[in-house]
């Protein structure tokens, strides 16, 4: 079925974004900027002075702290060591307008201080700065230190203001998609999954998103980091979501630079009876997949997996290709890789004993290392009659193989001594 135009269009924008948000984070970290706000920020302040320096980067401190008593090590809340930016020094807190909140906010201290505020529990308090997280959600959620002030606050809030802020998050895809392939936006949209574990018709919402979004998650590092806890226990038969939407992409994802190494990782976390069907498909399609570049490392993880049932599968499918796919550089792999197992050495062999093009590939730059896999893995008692019927094959042309480039490895096995009785 062909998919509609308006579908073909939003992948397109997503598609777009993600390639204007690699720009401009190769951008931020050329000047030393670590987010989209700073980014805007910086901008906006260099076209009104040119003497303005740029920011020396500050250390990113580690995704799982969150609340924490002095990120810069310089004392507790509250103490003389902590400052108010000079233009707020004398504002009470009820007087903060919101975009003075989110000033602090984006500020080392500032953001200690929110959090600090936030722990009080203080109704008035979580009032005010939800304004501020509603006005400034992606903002605060892509913010070094913003990123800190909204997990306090989605952790300290009431049900109503956290179902607010998740609606307008999940219903904000092309917004939603640039925080979680943010390095600090994907810490966010991470704790925000964890807080509303416990909460069925909220964590609908979120799951929905990712859903609708898993392609272009699993095609960045930070965005698979998102997709990949919701695979842990406590979002058990609360994920299927993101196992159809696996179904659904998984073979694109297995022929991206990125998405086939996120897809490996997805393979290794997979729980659940969906995780069957997902790899007997990766299995069916391993002879298209074999020939890409990313997708046959893709083939090779399954077959790791030791699985006969999918080994078995991933040989069948491959049955009639071996030969072709012995003479490309990915194919090649796969199959040395198949010809480790008990079940495959033998089709293996035998369709090369019936190929008219086994000195091709004895003289392939790939394809000769398929040879010499072949003949060493029937260099076994259950396998020596293979293994002589291939060397009186290649025997045949001994006088060639000798004189050719890469002929010659060949060469020198099917003159060694005799296989050992293994």
């Amino acid at each position: 079925m062909e998919k509609s135009s308006a579908g073909s269009d939003f992948e397109t924008e997503c598609e777009n974004l993600l390639r204007c948000f690699d720009i401009l984070e190769a951008v931020n970290d050329a000047t030393g900027q670590t987010s989209i706000a700073d980014s805007s920020s910086s901008s906006s302040s260099s076209s009104s002075s040119s003497s303005v320096p740029v920011p020396v980067p500050i250390p990113l401190y580690s995704e799982n702290l969150w609340a924490v008593r002095s990120l810069s090590g310089r004392g507790d809340f509250g103490t003389s060591d902590f400052r108010f930016p000079l233009a707020l020094q004398t504002i009470a807190f009820e007087h903060f307008t919101n975009h003075d909140l989110f000033s602090l906010a984006q500020d080392e201290e500032g953001s200690q201080y929110l959090q600090e505020k936030l722990s009080s529990g203080d109704s008035r308090i979580l009032d005010k700065l939800f304004w501020v997280v509603s006005g400034f959600t992606f903002e605060l959620m892509s913010g070094q230190y913003g990123r800190f002030v909204f997990g306090k606050f989605i952790e300290s809030c009431n049900q109503s203001q956290l179902a607010l802020i998740i609606l307008k998050i999940t219903f904000q895809d092309q917004l939603f998609l640039l925080a979680s392939v943010d390095k600090f936006g994907s810490s966010s949209v991470k704790k925000m999954i964890k807080v509303v574990a416990q909460s069925p018709p909220v964590l609908y919402h979120v799951m929905s998103a990712l859903k609708r979004l898993f392609k272009f998650l699993m095609m960045t590092k930070p965005g698979s980091s998102v997709i990949l806890q919701c695979l842990e226990p406590p979002y058990n038969h609360k994920n299927d979501f993101i196992y159809q939407a696996a179904l659904e992409h998984c073979l694109y994802l297995a022929c991206h630079e990125q998405g086939c190494i996120n897809l490996n990782n997805f393979i290794d976390n997979m729980k659940g009876s969906r995780r069957k069907q997902i790899l007997h498909l990766i299995s069916v399609n391993a002879a298209s997949l074999s020939r890409h570049r990313s997708g046959n490392y893709v083939v090779q993880h399954v077959l790791n997996l030791e699985d006969p049932f999918l080994i078995d599968a991933i040989c069948f499918a491959l049955r009639g290709h071996y030969v072709d796919l012995s003479l490309t550089k990915c194919g090649s792999f796969v199959v040395q890789k198949c010809l480790k197992y008990q079940n495959a050495v033998h089709y293996i062999v035998e369709e090369l004993l019936n190929s008219d093009q086994i000195l091709q590939v004895a003289n392939d730059k790939y394809g000769n290392y398929v040879i010499q896999t072949a003949l060493a893995e029937t260099m076994r008692q259950d396998r020596l009659s293979v293994h002589q019927r291939l060397v009186t094959k290649l025997q045949q042309h001994l006088a060639a193989l000798r004189v050719m480039k890469y002929g010659s490895n060949v060469y020198k096995w099917t003159t060694a001594s005799h296989p050992c009785q293994a």
